[in-house]
């Protein structure tokens, strides 16, 4: 029977199981490097410059000076309010003015004649010091004209509502013919966003954290912050922290910081959100691997470890942070140990493998020409 079942496979081309050949797989080698490690944060996109107009005298707006949504300049008249009223005000002030003028004209005219005369005892000295009194009250009395119709003149030149910074202005508040009152109702946003207050807000600990950090070991790019967009695009410019409130949040347990951007062209607009990157630490001479060559089971981490006879070891490794695609462990791997980084569901402990560089070609299947011609088929 067993002859004859030799002879059926034979006559069939089936081939006597062996020993499999060695499966080919892609490593790396584990690689000491310093490694910069960056953490993320959500954050809130300001202008650097906002603000709000509000009227400063009541009244009918009677006119609108600008397009919403354009561009203004610093200085721009953007409404005017009807100011009538106002300019009733100016003119009684011109004239109290002119009026304290002339007494002041009179009464220094009496002190210019009278000095003379008391000097040769022709006046009583009473006379005299009389006539210095009233010409000090009528100067302080022109004085006080004066300050009223500068007054009278300010208030009357708010019925102009200008822009007090240059920008891009909102939506109208009010509209021609509405009347509004003083301070009661926002006209219009002005945002400046050639730079940019980006907030966001680390936990506690993490601040803890960072401050326990060492200049060197945070490495040279510490000090430069990334803006990541909704999109994900990253901005091209780079920030600088310029605020850190002055304690914790005890609701939150957060801590807001503020980081300026520049922001040519005020391409990103004030109100959006997205993340800032900021590199916390450099590792010194850290063991890298790339992430696809770490597995997970129930919380313990291990890699795929390829002897120097080609034989596979399931190996344990504590990993520290994972940063740009790789994995630092933190033990179980020496520098200079090959892993596998594809492949991994093909293999198991004890196995024997082909490695194949990142980058090289896996060999086809089959042995001499016969077999690549075959694979290639």
């Amino acid at each position: 029977m067993g002859a004859a079942l030799a002879l059926l496979l034979a006559a069939c081309g089936a081939a006597v199981p062996g020993e499999p050949p060695p499966v080919p797989v892609r490593v790396q080698q584990a690689a000491a490097q310093d490694k910069p490690l960056f953490t993320e944060y959500i954050a809130e996109i300001r202008a650097g410059s906002e603000v709000a107009v509000y009227p400063r005298i009541g009244g009918t707006i009677i006119a609108r000076h600008f397009r919403e949504g354009s561009m203004v300049r610093a200085g721009q008249v953007l409404f005017e309010i009807d100011a009538q009223e106002f300019a009733s005000s100016r003119d009684a002030a011109r004239a109290q003015l002119a009026a304290s003028q002339a007494q002041a004209a009179r009464a220094n005219e009496d002190v210019a004649r009278y000095e003379p005369l008391v000097a040769e005892d022709a006046i009583a000295r009473q006379v005299f010091d009389n006539a210095v009194a009233t010409a000090k009250a009528s100067a302080a009395q022109v004085r006080a004209a004066e300050a009223s119709l500068a007054n009278a003149e300010l208030t009357l030149s708010y019925g102009k509502v200008r822009a007090p910074i240059s920008g891009r202005i909102g939506k109208a508040g009010a509209s021609v013919g509405q009347l509004i009152s003083p301070g009661q109702i926002e006209l219009a946003r002005i945002s400046d966003a050639s730079s940019l207050d980006v907030y966001f807000s680390p936990s506690e600990e993490e601040v803890l954290r960072y401050a326990r950090i060492g200049e060197e070991e945070r490495g040279n790019g510490a000090s430069e912050i990334r803006l990541i967009l909704a999109d994900g695009t990253e901005l091209p410019q780079t920030g600088a922290i310029d605020f850190a409130d002055r304690a914790v949040d005890p609701t939150t347990g957060s801590y807001s910081l503020r980081a300026v951007f520049p922001n040519p062209g005020s391409m990103v607009r004030p109100g959006q959100f997205g993340r800032v990157r900021i590199q916390i630490q450099t590792r010194r001479d850290a063991v890298i691997v790339p992430d696809r060559a770490v597995t997970e089971q129930f919380g313990t981490y291990f890699v795929m470890v390829v002897g120097k006879d080609n034989t596979v070891e399931q190996r344990r490794v504590e990993v520290g942070a994972q940063a740009s695609g790789d994995w630092i462990i933190e033990k179980g791997l020496e520098p200079g140990e090959t892993v596998i980084v594809e492949g991994l569901a093909k293999v198991r402990p004890g196995a024997k493998v082909q490695p194949v560089p990142m980058g090289a070609e896996i060999p086809l299947p089959g042995a001499g020409d016969a077999g690549q011609a075959a694979a290639k088929k």
